[in-house]
């Protein structure tokens, strides 16, 4: 008898086990997925779950809306109508990733990586800042980094233009010849189209310079304009951040998240039917599953509201002040804050947005790297580079400033960063080079 009901225990335990960690698997999912995910996951369970039902949306206008707001709504709903048709960089990486037969560490590294790509493809912030806020290990890092790098389209994962088009000239196994020497040691050359500075340095004709950077004009810039650009697409910020005498009031949209609720027509049914197991079970299994859902949702709410007051609570200058004056932040600050794990922050902060008087957010730009200037002044990364789009904005079209004007004019603000760091934040910026900007 003592083995038989230990025996029925260990089932219990299991099947709770088993329960809370389905639950927990559908809140990262639903944590992680932006809007438009979430409402292509609501509606596959209510195709599939007869005992969910959804509700209208809170707060719905009537008739009487504004004419931009119908305008939006018609815009919105001929957007969702088009969603099996669309496939995102992101998810077509992804499932390059699921079906690549990586080891599960490898697998599950690549696909925390992906996030952190911009619409372009190209690494937000630098792979060692991504390694350090995800924590992982540098060996399996780079190990992920290669396999994302050998995803297509050919010169995703890359940190920067330049490091995009060398990998695009790998694949094609172009690893020697002047291409490859113009992107790794003379892309300052090639950008401003020095060639024969740099026929001199090669000992070669500047026709031949010119044949290579020919051919690396043919290589892919953007990666990923092939794919659905859901950052162009109809935005929906998630949070709205507003100004009340000198308060930062922190609220939650709602616009998008789709609101679902457990049918009484079934809660009836399954109360008729408890003397037909088979019916009851099934049902039983309905409500379990769509009661999970719901609560995955509303946590997903919560979770996104707590990290949002987090984030503005620590960069409150720049919610007052304006873009110049973001903070340095990592994960791993908010992730204390609220005790839970970086991997919590990150799937929260993906592909969610923010709205403020300064314009929309996505929630993970208000994470950047410290950097430590003359005087022990500190600066976040992304502080610099708001700086140095207002220099280039306020520049004289005539005489634009070179990356070495722009480093001086930096560093006369106690603002040290090298002339290649420059160079980085400006392609990042999307800045073309001094020589193309001149008018």
């Amino acid at each position: 008898m003592t083995e038989r009901v230990s025996s029925t225990g260990l089932v219990q335990s299991t099947q709770q086990t088993m329960a809370a960690t389905a639950a927990m698997q559908m809140f990262m999912r639903a944590l992680q997925a932006n809007t438009t995910e979430l409402s292509e996951m609501a509606t596959q369970a209510l195709a599939a779950n007869p005992a969910l039902e959804e509700q209208p949306p809170l707060n719905n206008r009537d008739e009487a809306a504004e004419p931009a707001d119908h305008e939006r709504t018609a815009r919105h709903a001929g957007f969702m109508e088009s969603l099996p048709a669309q496939t995102t960089l992101s998810s077509h990486l992804e499932e390059q990733i699921r079906q690549s037969a990586l080891p599960p560490a490898t697998e599950a590294a690549a696909l925390a990586i992906i996030p952190y790509l911009n619409r372009h493809g190209f690494f937000s912030e630098t792979p060692q800042e991504v390694a350090r806020q995800l924590g992982i290990p540098q060996k399996r890092f780079q190990q992920a980094l290669g396999a994302v790098q050998d995803l297509d389209p050919a010169g995703v994962g890359a940190e920067d233009l330049r490091e995009s088009l060398i990998l695009q000239l790998q694949r094609k196994g172009e690893n020697g010849g002047i291409p490859m020497l113009l992107l790794r040691d003379y892309w300052d050359d090639l950008v401003r189209h020095r060639y024969a500075a740099v026929a001199r340095a090669l000992d070669v004709e500047e026709e031949a310079v010119a044949i290579a950077a020919r051919r690396i004009a043919r290589l892919n810039p953007d990666p990923g304009s092939g794919f659905t650009n859901t950052e162009l697409s109809l935005i929906t910020p998630d949070i709205l951040v507003t100004q009340e005498d000198d308060e930062l009031v922190v609220t939650l949209t709602g616009d998008g998240v789709p609101r679902l609720a457990l049918s009484a027509d079934y809660r009836q049914m399954m109360a008729e039917k408890a003397d037909k197991p088979e019916v009851r079970s099934y049902l039983s299994r309905c409500f379990r599953e769509g009661r999970e859902l719901i609560r995955a949702i509303a946590d997903r709410q919560q979770t996104i509201l707590s990290v949002a007051k987090a984030i503005v609570g620590r960069q409150k200058r720049f919610f007052l002040n304006g873009p110049q004056h973001l903070l340095p932040l990592k994960m791993e600050d908010i992730a204390g804050m609220l005790q839970v794990s970086v991997s919590t922050i990150s799937r929260a902060v993906r592909g969610k947005y923010l709205r403020c008087r300064h314009g929309v957010y996505e929630l993970r730009s208000f994470f950047s790297a410290t950097l430590q200037g003359e005087g022990g002044n500190i600066s976040s990364a992304g502080a610099v580079q708001a700086r140095i789009r207002t220099l280039v904005e306020e520049e004289n079209p005539a005489y634009p400033m070179s990356d070495a004007a722009i480093e001086a004019a930096l560093a006369a603000e106690g603002i040290s960063i090298a002339r290649r760091t420059v160079a980085k934040y400006r392609e990042q910026l999307r800045i073309l080079p001094a020589s193309l900007r001149k008018k």
